[in-house]
């Protein structure tokens, strides 16, 4: 038995032996093209399955992808050399590179006996559509992964299935669907699992959506006996003190809050720390209030600066590999002096280019205004010129020869107007861009809107979209917030886009949804997007 086949023996059992074994490989760059492919593609499943992300090489699989999908013979092992190099792309954030992977990894495997790959494929796949809001596409994604599990009975894939598709209707407030797939993954995981806890958790929320409390908090009870593990202790806990809340047991709340305030994950900290926040505010103690507040927004300050970090690293380890790292310390250490120069005159640039864009927004501001009411003026007045036009065809008074000439001289005047509207719309898009790109980038949130940035957006939509915010506000009655959210939902906006830009969770986007749904007198089953889409 060659290495590679006692690598692949032990892999699925005992990873760690795995990778021991490979590490044996002094010199994996001296081996045959086909043993290196073998050679990353097992490395790169060991790191994977011993959640040693931060170690893996993107360009190490990759070679794997290249070598085997020009081999027929490999079809297999080039479908999962594709999905662990869209695990390694998921992991450096690539999200697109991600998806493009698994797809071609999907084309490889279907139709094969390889059942456990494939829905390891399907559930990953749900995974990314999950974060983009598509929760309708991911349950039905985890829904087939589950079934590919069942043929090969694996156990611990299948509770993650039961898992994903629970969560999934959660968020869709399906909670009759969500409770059906909780109760089977209850029902399959051992007595004391964490994966047990986990859909005890779940069971908690859907009877807490439900105002079962004194269910929800057994449940939520049961969950923390059965976790093993402190964040997930920490995360349940905050569960239970918010349903404590809800049945105004304050004081055993604050002992829940108080515990998982202490979680290493700075989301399930600054919960916490917002919770406390509610309480001390209803029992008007305002000093802990604000104490609890600042903690639980500096949290939050932290996860996005982390994540920003992130991707920062993420450009970096993109285009430099170690040899170009080295090379550039050296060409700093000759040309020192031009560097500095160069940091200098850039610094330079950048602050120009600051000053003459902060000039010529304020300064094509009043020019927008004028512009946008210049058009609505041309529309007035291109409409007279039509109805004069509808008269003129009408009326028998006139000679022919004079009518056309007087029909010829106000469609000309129609096609100026129309043209300096075209021109002008061109022109008026500055300030509606500007304040478009700020919430994009998570720089401006609706909180902070002012009313002129309102306008200016309203206005950019009614031009592009054929009066798109008049008709809403003339058909419907739609709040200031319906109204901003329809637009956001109009231009593309995703749902994570959309929590971040009204300052919610999920949960209040989609309660924000289902109310704007309602405004616009639509059915539980008709779409919400689609009608805005078409509208």
């Amino acid at each position: 038995m060659t290495l590679f086949e006692k690598v692949e023996s032990c892999m699925e059992s005992h990873p760690n032996i795995a990778l021991t074994l490979l590490k044996q490989i002094e010199h994996p760059e001296d081996l045959r093209e086909k043993e290196l492919a073998d050679y990353a593609l097992l490395l790169t499943q060991a790191y994977d399955k011993m959640y040693m992300d931060s170690l893996q090489s993107d360009s190490l699989i990759e070679f794997a992808t290249k070598y085997y999908s020009k081999n027929e013979g490999e079809r297999m092992k080039a479908g999962k050399a594709f999905f662990y190099y869209g695990r390694v792309m998921t992991f450096k954030r690539r999200y697109i590179e991600a998806m493009q992977a698994y797809l071609k990894a999907q084309t490889f495997v279907e139709g094969t006996n390889e059942y456990k790959i494939q829905g390891l494929i399907w559930e990953y796949i749900g995974y990314l559509i999950s974060a983009q809001g598509n929760y309708d596409s991911a349950i039905s994604h985890f829904k087939r992964s589950i079934e590919c599990y069942k043929l090969v009975n694996a156990r611990s894939c299948l509770l993650n299935g039961y898992r994903n598709v629970a969560r999934g209707y959660i968020a869709i407030h399906h909670n009759d669907s969500a409770n059906r797939y909780a109760d089977e993954g209850l029902a399959l995981s051992d007595t004391s699992s964490t994966m047990r806890s986990s859909f005890l958790q779940i069971l908690g929320r859907i009877a807490n959506e439900n105002k079962q409390y004194s269910l929800a908090i057994s449940y939520f009870q049961s969950a923390i006996k059965c976790s093993d593990k402190f964040n997930e202790k920490c995360r349940y806990n905050l569960s239970l003190g918010n349903t404590y809340l809800d049945v105004e047991q304050d004081e055993k709340a604050i002992e829940c809050f108080y515990y998982s305030r202490n979680s290493t994950d700075l989301f399930v900290s600054s919960g916490s720390y917002n919770s406390l926040y509610k309480v001390y505010r209803k029992h008007l103690e305002y000093d802990k209030a604000l104490t609890c507040k600042e903690k639980s927004d500096s949290l939050l300050e932290i996860v996005r600066n982390n994540e920003l970090q992130a991707k920062i690293v993420d450009l970096q380890s993109k285009y430099k590999n170690e040899n170009l790292i080295l090379e550039n310390k050296q060409i700093k250490l000759e040309k020192e002096n031009q560097m500095y120069l160069s940091l200098f005159v850039v610094a330079l640039m950048v602050g120009i280019a600051i000053a003459v864009c902060v000039f010529l927004r304020k300064k094509y501001q009043k020019l927008v205004l004028r512009d946008v009411e210049l058009i609505r003026s041309n529309n007035l007045i291109i409409e007279k010129y039509a109805c004069k036009i509808a008269e003129l065809e009408s009326a028998n008074v006139y000679e022919d020869k004079v009518r056309k000439e007087d029909i010829g001289k106000l469609n000309r005047k129609i096609l100026c107007l129309t043209t300096e509207n075209k021109r002008l719309r061109e022109n008026t898009n500055v300030d509606a861009l500007f304040v478009l790109e700020e919430l994009k980038q998570g720089r401006l949130i609706v909180e902070n809107m002012t009313i002129s940035e309102r306008k200016h957006l309203f206005d950019f939509m009614d031009l592009v979209h054929a009066d798109f915010v008049t008709r809403l506000k003339k058909d419907f009655a739609l709040s200031k917030n319906e109204l901003l959210l329809a637009v956001l939902l109009k231009i593309g906006f995703s749902n994570k886009e959309l929590a971040y830009v009204f300052g919610c969770e999920m949960k209040s986007l989609y309660k924000y949804r289902q109310r704007l749904k309602q405004s616009l007198m639509l059915d539980r089953k008709e779409s919400l997007d689609q009608m805005i889409m078409l509208y």
